[in-house]
């Protein structure tokens, strides 16, 4: 029996090391294409956060929202109450993030932190 503690530690270890070498190396494979920072650079250095992304000013931008479970915490029956978390989803159109993926390396999707972009008042 006391074996079996560092049986078990032994074998997190090795997991706990397959998945820092499995980060390590999708962090190192997003840093080290240029094609997808010269799209970033290119997209967002004209681009001003506090502007809604419409051609006209007269236009209006179409925010679909959608609710998406997360995680079921309690139901209580007694009082009727459902606790949960859930992901509020907010999906637009900004025709300034438009590229042509044959001009960058073949990059069709690129990762913007929601800080860099406009973001509905919702």
């Amino acid at each position: 029996m006391g074996r079996l503690p560092s049986i078990r530690r032994s074998f997190a270890d090795r997991w706990m090391t397959l998945g820092i070498v499995l980060l390590c190396m999708v962090i190192g494979s997003v840093w080290a294409n240029p094609d997808a920072k010269r799209l970033y650079d290119d997209l967002l250095s004209n681009y001003n956060r506090l502007i809604r992304p419409v051609s006209n000013n007269t236009d209006t931008v179409l925010v679909k929202l959608g609710l998406r479970l997360s995680q079921l915490i309690d139901l209580n029956l007694k009082d009727q109450i459902l606790t949960t978390n859930i992901w509020l989803e907010h999906e637009w159109q900004d025709h300034k993030f438009k590229w042509d993926p044959a001009e960058y390396g073949g990059v069709t999707e690129l990762y913007v932190p929601s800080e860099h972009i406009w973001l509905p008042d919702i």
